[in-house]
């Protein structure tokens, strides 16, 4: 399955520009997710404290940060780490081993990628090392998405699942956010496989279902049912 995944993606390009993830389109089959994903991040972020000088913010799995500006916006020096320097991250490594100082970070925002971790429990006790004391750590991942093996998809997590990662892990959970409910999940499951079949052509279904599923969940609001959850954590003031 993943070999077939990797042949039919092999030299096409990313569907997104940077800030298609924090601005997208209703004409997108994604809007749904990425529209209540870059609006909870955020509030949570907003939820942190102004950055005090010379505070540092580390976008953990992403070469350009689509939150860059936002961070900034609080007072943070944006720092990026991704598999590979390629495509303009400052530092190369992995969640489970990012080769970073410990507590070298005020935040760490590590945003749909736990889910692509051989090790997710490793990984966030990595964000954990990487936190100053006191410091806060977002962290993202899917309920209910499609495989995709970039480079490889191992996980997907509930509410409470989100939760005790973070705590096995020594950060408290603060927040917990939920993107989505039934309606809404059920109509971006569509797009997915509308998109399948017709790819940028049925941008006109994309933006009808889009709709759809904004007014559907706010008339029907169900949280059991969500396809993504974002936490705000904060490492305790002592060191674990």
């Amino acid at each position: 399955m993943r070999d077939d995944f990797l042949a039919v993606q092999a030299g096409k390009k990313s569907r997104h520009a940077v800030m298609d993830r924090v601005q997208p389109s209703r004409w997108q089959y994604d809007y749904l997710t990425l529209s209540r994903l870059s609006r909870d991040i955020e509030a949570l972020v907003r939820q942190v404290p102004d950055a005090a000088p010379g505070a540092r913010a580390l976008d953990l799995g992403a070469d350009k940060s689509p939150y860059r500006d936002l961070l900034a916006s609080r007072g943070y020096e944006v720092k990026t780490l991704d598999i590979t320097r390629d495509g303009g991250a400052d530092y190369a490594g992995t969640v489970e081993a990012t080769g970073l100082p410990d507590a070298s970070f005020d935040l760490v925002l590590c945003t749909q990628v736990l889910e692509h971790c051989m090790n997710p429990w490793a990984g966030v006790r990595e964000i954990h090392r990487i936190l100053a004391p006191g410091g806060h750590a977002i962290v993202s991942a899917p309920h209910v998405w499609f495989f995709h093996p970039h480079p490889t998809d191992h996980w997907r997590f509930t509410q409470e699942g989100m939760a005790h990662l973070c705590e096995e892990a020594g950060l408290v959970p603060l927040v917990l956010l939920a993107q989505g409910g039934s309606v809404l999940t059920l109509c971006q499951v569509l797009n997915f496989l509308a998109y399948g079949v017709l790819g940028r052509a049925g941008a006109p279904l994309y933006a009808a279902l889009n709709v759809a599923a904004s007014i559907g969940d706010r008339l029907a609001p169900n949280q059991l049912f969500c396809h993504n959850f974002a936490c705000l954590t904060r490492r305790t003031e002592s060191v674990r």
